[in-house]
This record gives structure tokens, C-alpha cells and sequence, in this order.
């Protein structure tokens, strides 16, 4: 049964959010419920998001009422991120804004929109969603960011983290940050003027660390998306760069993705698929090491690779 915390909250979320957008029937809480993981929790109550601004008064009054809140966008998860048995905050619909940067080499992107459609969008300019996981065609980029959805061809090259240049973000208390935006980040300053000393200090006493240093760099050479994301304080110096990149395998749990603008990638005009065979795993292993070596190497001219050069020689 419904507490008197979820009443309250539920009376004031009622003078922000219209009525259509808010759900307390056990049908719509059932069918929520759910993600493609194999985990069922029901949600108290959901709410259809339309805006950055609704989402901060939300999370505002839920952090007032002490309630926890779940985000979710496509809901394609395998391992239960996008359920909640308290507070489900809907950023699908109504969040598929994108803006294509002049140059092509970037694109900001809401979270609501699919993954697919962004390189439907991409393709005419000979650009692509570097992120490529198995659901692009069903999943968000909210998600696709936010849990570190990485398919078999981006690897940790491609992956969000690589490709993330700014973020627009909601946190707990309902305030908002731009990462590439001057003027945001002096607000944030002003209204938590201890949070980014806190946050410096953190990144000088892990940098103090060599040896977890290392580790740091070590674990997150390869695909590793365990736990939160603390490359980010060995890979950067600026503050907001560590926070942008933090939001990456977070899961929700730091802030809320608002928008998010990422890297373009080179899509290739001419693919092929092949099926080769191996005597042993460990000649497969060499194989693949050799390919990466040629694969990486480009010309200086982006999208002018030749599989056949090496280090700038021929090979084969």
C-alpha cells in the first residue's frame, strides 16, 4: 500500500505534470515493471517526462520526500537498471531533439532518442553513432550512454566514454549543469561551492596512487563497464571533463542525461563480412591482434583508409 510520502509526493507532482502524464493504475505500474532483464519490481508511481525543467522540479520534490527515483528510456536493459519499486521517471517521448554540428564531427543528442535513428540521420553525411550494441535498433542514447552499451565493433575505441565531449545534466537536488557551458558551471559554483574542490581532491589523491593509477588504466584498456567509471579522474584535468565522463556507466545513479553531444565516426561507404579458420585459439588470438594493426591505421585524410599499408608501406 501506497504511503503517506508517496501521497505527498503524488499531490504536488499533480501541480506540475498534467494528469495524462502521470500513472498510478496496477496495470500501467505492472507493465512498467519490467525491462528485457529477467527482474519484476513495481513501481509506485510513473511519470511521463516532457523537459529538463519538469525532470529538476520532479527530482527536487523527490529528494524533499526523501523517495527514490528510477530513470528509464527504452527500457532495453538486461540487468534491471530501467525498474524501480519506487519512483519511475519515463524520458522517452518527448525527448528526441538532435542538433548536428556544423562540421558533421559531433552531434547533441536527448535521451529518448533511438540509436539506429540517429545513424539514419548521420548517414547522408558520411558520419555514425560510434556506439554499437546488439539493441541499437530498440535502445535510447540516454541508455546507450548512461550504462556504456557497447556492441562488438566500437570495442573500448568507440565506446561512450571515448566519444562523450559534453553532457547537460539533472542531479538529485534538482540542479541543473551545462559541462560545456561557462556560465553553468559559475552556478554550480556558486549554489555548491564545496562540490568541485571535493571533486579535485579526489582526482589528486587518486593521481597520488601510482600503482592504482596504473590499474585504473590498466582495467579500463579493455572492455569494462563493472561498477562506476573512475577512469575519468586519470584520463582528465578539468573538473567538468571528470564529471561529463562519470555519467558513463553510472546507471543513474549520479545524475539525470538530459542531452548529451558526442564525437561522430567515419562510416566506412564499403563493408564486407568474412568467416575464417583457425587451427588453434591462440593462432585466432594472433590474427586478430595483427588485424587490429592494420584496421587502426588511416592516411592523414579521414576516410581514405588502405587495408593494405602499414605504417605508411606496403604489406601483402
Amino acid at each position: 500500500m501506497i504511503n503517506n510520502q508517496y501521497i505527498e509526493f503524488l499531490r504536488e507532482a499533480k501541480l506540475l505534470i498534467p494528469q495524462n502524464r502521470i500513472y498510478t493504475d496496477e496495470l500501467r505500474r505492472l507493465a512498467w515493471g519490467t525491462d528485457a532483464g529477467f527482474y519484476r519490481m513495481i513501481p509506485q508511481i510513473i511519470i511521463r517526462s516532457a523537459n529538463e525543467e519538469e525532470v529538476s522540479q520532479l527530482l527536487s520534490l523527490a529528494n524533499k520526500y526523501k523517495l527514490p527515483v528510477t530513470f528509464r528510456a527504452a527500457g532495453t536493459s538486461l540487468s534491471g537498471q530501467a525498474i524501480s519499486d519506487s519512483i519511475l521517471i519515463i524520458a522517452g517521448k518527448h525527448w528526441e531533439e538532435y542538433h548536428i554540428a556544423e562540421d558533421r564531427l559531433s552531434v547533441s543528442l536527448q535521451p529518448g532518442i533511438i540509436g539506429e535513428k540517429v545513424n539514419e540521420i548521420l548517414a547522408p553525411f558520411g558520419r555514425k553513432f560510434a556506439p554499437d550494441p546488439a539493441s541499437i535498433k530498440s535502445a535510447m542514447v540516454g541508455g546507450i550512454v548512461i550504462n556504456n552499451a557497447s556492441g562488438m565493433s566500437c570495442g573500448t575505441k568507440g565506446n561512450s566514454d571515448k566519444m562523450l565531449l559534453s553532457a547537460k545534466l539533472v542531479f538529485a537536488d534538482g540542479s541543473m549543469l551545462n559541462t560545456a557551458d561557462v556560465n553553468s558551471r559559475k552556478r554550480l559554483e556558486t549554489n555548491h561551492p564545496s562540490f568541485i574542490p571535493q571533486l579535485i581532491a579526489i582526482r589528486d589523491k587518486i593521481r597520488a596512487n601510482k600503482k592504482l593509477c596504473d590499474r585504473i588504466k590498466y582495467k579500463y584498456a579493455i572492455k569494462n563497464v563493472t561498477g562506476l567509471n573512475i577512469l575519468p579522474f586519470v584520463r582528465f584535468n578539468d573538473p567538468y571533463d571528470i564529471i561529463t565522463h562519470l555519467m558513463v556507466g553510472s546507471e543513474g545513479t549520479l545524475a539525470f542525461l538530459s542531452e548529451v553531444t558526442m564525437r561522430t565516426e567515419y562510416d566506412y561507404p564499403f563493408k564486407a563480412s568474412a568467416m575464417l579458420y583457425f587451427k588453434t585459439i591462440k593462432e585466432a588470438c594472433k590474427a586478430v591482434v595483427d588485424m587490429k594493426g592494420i584496421t587502426d591505421i588511416q592516411d592523414t585524410q579521414e576516410g581514405t583508409f588502405n587495408p593494405f599499408r602499414r605504417n605508411g608501406h606496403l604489406v601483402g
